[in-house]
């Protein structure tokens, strides 16, 4: 077994080779470097420079070679790694499935799962694992090319499908004897098993190896990429003459740009300009110097990073709203307090005032200037009016504080910290509070709300509350701005309609807004996407609403047609526990 290695053969163990010619056949060394010893310092650059975990191991799961970023990431020598089963390594529990997945691995060449592996210190690390089987000094063993997810499953919470292994293909190098096509073997299992985009280019920046990562990463297949300037994968609004740039530094080996990771923005087939993050490596061929670029895509990272903050900041917001509500409950107790006492005392005021107005003849009479002014008080007073609607208005006023109180506790519900509990609610007082925080602003913009009940009492089904008012605010929010923003003629108004069906209860939230595109449709639930400005959206609304529904059981559906309006319907199973 060869190993990536520059050490001495180890008892044992397969033999190890350091490409140089001193270790080839007498007959060969005066044509050093021979095509062979250039694959293998090929092969050599890419084992150390990949930023993934490399290993090599016999079917007893024995390790017989490990690249730096292995010995990196788990905390061990290269050294202690080959005195190490792949068991040492391994999660326990993952490690018990060793055997059935080399059965896996025997019958289809090739094997890709997700496992956890521990580190020296002890912490468990996520990982995704691609293994090939080869067959060396005619035995088989396994190449396993090995990233650490962490970052991913913590950002995007199950969220990842690595894509399969796409078609062989790399520039075939015709080997002039078995062990020059044994390394090629070798140098294009790397590239291609690779979770990251390879891209290698010569000095004057033309592309000479695109990998099936690469391909997949800016949509052009490796035959129309071949050959091409790098240009081609650059964006074009970039200051000064960057291929010139990218020329020189290369070719002077530039250590801010060769054996460097760059964070750059690249350009796809289709013109998106995308942020890329690469290291860039050198390696010696007989063909000249050859530029080695591993790259990673950093769109979806970004993106998550960006969920995170936006996440983030609603929280704060939450905990800003809660605190406030709090603080606006104390003097609404007060006000609600008082108006119940001025409402009790205000029939002994008015008996009062009905007993002086029975005196005004004899006032009128024994003391007529204070007659005059009593009745120039009154006038200006305009006492009639003030005694028709005094009762009514200090009642409207106890309505207006309960309503403020009521969206206080609403405020506060929707903003509670706690861990989310599924309790038993009623839709329909739910749906009766989102409403109640959205109605200021429908009344404002002359929007009319048509609520249809259902004509029996709905029993109460299982939920997290605050998640399903979430929601509902949501869709109205986005039914009131479809709304407002109407180009349409008729009536300007939001229905919303609560029924049940066999095993769940519907919610439907229709507008008069102008309707969806056909071709937004496909895309109204995906993350980040959204058709307003800059500023006034993050398109999380949607894709979060519809993780909510789906994570209740449910399912969130729209109906819609361009300049028809448009209904959102949710449907909740009805059951009352979980």
């Amino acid at each position: 077994m060869e190993r990536f290695s520059n050490k001495p053969p180890v008892a044992d163990r397969a033999s190890t080779w350091d490409g140089s010619a001193d270790e080839l056949p007498p007959a060969e060394r005066e044509d050093a470097p021979s095509a062979l010893a250039i694959s293998e310092r090929r092969a050599r650059a890419l084992f150390e420079g990949i930023e993934d975990s490399v290993f090599v191991h016999d079917m007893d799961g024995k390790i017989l070679d490990a690249n730096p970023a292995a010995s990196r990431r788990l905390g061990y020598t290269r050294e202690e790694l080959l005195t190490l089963n792949t068991r040492d390594i391994d999660d326990p529990e993952f490690a018990a499935g060793y055997e059935d997945r080399l059965i896996e691995q025997l019958a289809r060449g090739r094997l890709h799962c997700e496992g956890r592996h521990r580190t020296k210190d002890g912490r468990l690390i996520p990982v995704d694992i691609n293994t090939s089987t080869m067959v060396l000094e005619d035995k088989p063993v396994v190449l396993a090319v090995i990233r650490d997810i962490a970052e991913r499953k913590a950002l995007e919470k199950a969220h990842a499908e690595m894509a399969e292994a796409q078609a062989v293909h790399a520039r075939v190098i015709e080997a002039k004897n078995a062990e020059l096509g044994q390394s090629e073997a070798r140098y294009r299992m790397l590239t291609e098993a690779s979770l990251d985009a390879v891209v290698v280019a010569d000095s004057d920046a033309h592309i000479t190896l695109f990998n099936p990562a690469a391909e997949r990463t800016f949509g052009y297949s490796a035959s129309e990429i071949l050959g091409q300037s790098l240009a081609r994968l650059m964006p074009d609004d970039q200051p000064g003459d960057p291929m010139l740039q990218l020329q020189e530094a290369l070719k002077a080996r530039d250590p801010n740009v060769v054996d460097h990771t760059l964070t750059l923005r690249g350009k796809r087939k289709c013109g998106e300009v995308f942020p890329l993050e690469i290291s860039i490596s050198a390696v010696e061929t007989a063909e000249g110097v050859q530029f080695l670029g591993s790259i990673r895509d950093q769109t979806e990272r970004q993106k998550m990073a960006a969920m995170l903050a936006q996440s983030e900041k609603l929280a704060s917001i939450g905990l800003l709203s809660a605190g406030v509500a709090h603080e606006i409950n104390n003097p609404l107790a007060f006000i609600g307090n008082n108006l119940a006492v001025l409402e009790r005392d205000l029939g002994g005021i008015r008996g009062l005032l009905e007993a002086y107005e029975s005196a005004d003849a004899t006032i009128q009479s024994t003391m007529p200037a204070l007659h005059e002014k009593i009745l120039a008080i009154r006038e200006e007073l305009d006492w009639d009016y003030v005694r028709a609607n005094l009762g009514r208005m200090l009642s409207r006023t106890r309505e207006g504080v309960g309503r403020v109180a009521s969206i206080v506790n609403t405020m506060r519900g929707l903003a509670r910290t706690a861990p989310p509990v599924m309790e038993p609610v009623s839709l329909e007082h739910v749906v009766s509070a989102s409403l109640e925080l959205v109605q200021g602003r429908m009344r404002r913009h002359g929007i009319e709300v048509h609520r249809i009940n259902p004509t029996e009492s709905l029993p109460p089904i299982a939920c997290v509350s605050t998640q399903i008012s979430q929601v509902i605010i949501n869709l109205l929010v986005n039914a009131v701005q479809a709304v407002e923003e109407s180009t349409r003629g008729g009536g300007r108004a939001i229905t919303v309609l609560l029924r049940r069906e066999t095993g769940f209860q519907v919610l439907e939230i229709a507008d008069t807004g102008d309707g969806i595109p056909p071709e937004v449709l496909p895309h109204l639930f995906d993350p980040f996407y959204t058709t307003k400005p800059v500023g006034e959206g993050t398109g999380l609304g949607l894709s979060i609403s519809h993780g909510i529904i789906t994570g209740h059981g449910g399912k969130i559906e729209v109906e819609a047609r361009s300049g028809q309006g448009a209904c959102f319907r949710i449907w909740l199973p009805e059951r009352t526990a979980f």
